[in-house]
């Protein structure tokens, strides 16, 4: 009896041990220990707080973590980037600043281990929100219709609000809109969305604008180019004289509807007034528009100009006399003369002139003999002749029949002139 016991409990040792390795030779020939990589996406809590504490995540990017796992092949096929949570908490990060923030890892089955992560903790910067207003610019592009331009456009509103980290509103120099209005020839209107722009003239992202869009009205008018009249008083220091008073440019391109520009030919400066005067004035002055009309560049700038000289006396002596309108049969001759004669007007003027060919005595009409002929001249206007002397010479006319050398001279010089 107690063998037959003993070999029962046998049997059953053996069939335990037989079970359990067959159970283990399915375990690890069926449904190995395997490896598995992932890449989960780290999920961030608590973003909203931050905006409760006026700060925010600098960086809007989307963070993740790559991971091994360990366990049975059957377990780990079941995992994916979705089985597995991974996250980082910032609720406790109320302050502008640079963290380090540690990745927790939930959700993992059992008997799957994590034997290696790419890292345990992520860098977020925090920055404070701030909000700024600033002022819409419109950037035109294109040219309207032949004939026609933009008049000053209106923008609604003509501010928005920009409000982000505040490192990124920093950047910010210009809100602008875009608007293209070639060919164009009547009032345009849209709605545009603005663009947040660096000083390079480059979007900057990630922070938020309110409103996102603006109305723009452009009118469209026509164009007329009239000249521009200097309203200016001057008065000159003793010694000094005015020469010229105009603006540079001399016309300008004005726009407005076709009733009010056919009846304007020019336009006025602003009035300016000068006293005791003695250099040349170069000064940037403004335009009276009439109502309704504009310049049609709206940047151009007019520049008033006033020549001031000194006024100065010179002693000039004069060598060469012309004798004109010599009837046809006779030849002059003037007694040789050293002419001298004072002049006042503006230095320039008065060194520029080329007084030796312009004095003269004019004989139409005299008939032969001698005679005494007043000497006349031409000269600019604003030079005066204070004193000539002298101011008469005596010019004897002759018969072409006679043979004289100095009247052959003379005449041979008459023909030069």
């Amino acid at each position: 009896m107690n063998n037959i016991l003993n070999k029962n409990i046998t049997y059953k040792i053996l069939s335990v041990l037989l079970a359990t390795m067959l159970w283990l030779y399915v375990i690890t020939d069926q449904n190995p220990v395997v490896y598995k990589d992932i890449t989960l996406p780290v999920r961030l809590i608590g973003v909203e707080t931050l905006g409760a504490n006026n700060v925010t995540l600098l960086d809007k990017t989307a963070y993740s973590v790559s991971m091994k796992l360990k366990g049975n092949k059957n377990t780990l096929d079941r995992i994916n980037n979705t089985s597995i949570n991974a996250t980082a908490d910032l609720r406790d990060y109320k302050e502008k600043g640079e963290y380090q923030v540690p990745i927790q890892i939930s959700g993992v089955p059992a008997g799957v281990d994590i034997t290696s992560m790419s890292t345990n903790s992520i860098k977020v910067r925090i920055d404070n929100v701030v909000s700024v207003t600033m002022p819409v610019v419109i950037n035109i592009t294109g040219n309207p219709a032949h004939g026609m331009a933009a008049m000053t456009p209106t923008i609604d509103p003509g501010e928005v609000t920009i409000k982000g980290a505040e490192s990124l509103v920093n950047k910010v120099k210009t809100v602008a809109v875009d608007l293209d209005i070639s060919s164009s020839s009547s009032t345009i209107k849209k709605n545009i969305p603005v663009r947040i722009l660096n000083e390079k003239g480059e979007d900057v992202n990630n922070v938020e604008v309110s409103p996102k869009t603006v109305d723009i009205e452009i009118p469209i008018e026509y164009t007329k180019i009239v000249n521009i009249e200097p309203d200016v008083t001057v008065t000159p220091a003793a010694g000094y004289i005015i020469t010229n008073i105009y603006t540079n440019p001399r016309e300008i391109h004005i726009v407005g509807k076709k009733e009010l520009l056919d009846g304007l030919d020019s336009v006025k400066t602003e009035r300016v007034e000068f006293k005791d005067a003695k250099a040349f004035v170069d000064q940037q002055v403004s335009l009276i528009l009439p109502e309704g009309i504009e310049l049609a560049n709206r940047n151009e700038k007019i520049r008033l100009n006033i020549n001031i000289e000194k006024i100065i006396e010179k002693t000039i002596e004069i060598n060469n006399i012309a004798i004109r309108n010599l009837p046809e049969n006779l030849i002059g001759e003037h007694q040789q003369i050293a002419m001298k004669l004072t002049v006042k007007g503006p230095e320039s003027v008065v060194n520029a002139w080329n007084a030796n060919n312009s004095f003269y005595v004019d004989v139409e009409g005299f008939s032969e003999g001698l005679h005494e002929v007043s000497i006349m001249y031409n000269k600019p206007d604003e030079i005066q002749i204070l004193h000539m002397e002298p101011s008469s010479i005596n010019v004897t006319l002759k018969s072409k029949g006679v043979d004289n050398s100095d009247a052959s001279r003379n005449e041979g010089s008459e023909a030069s002139h």
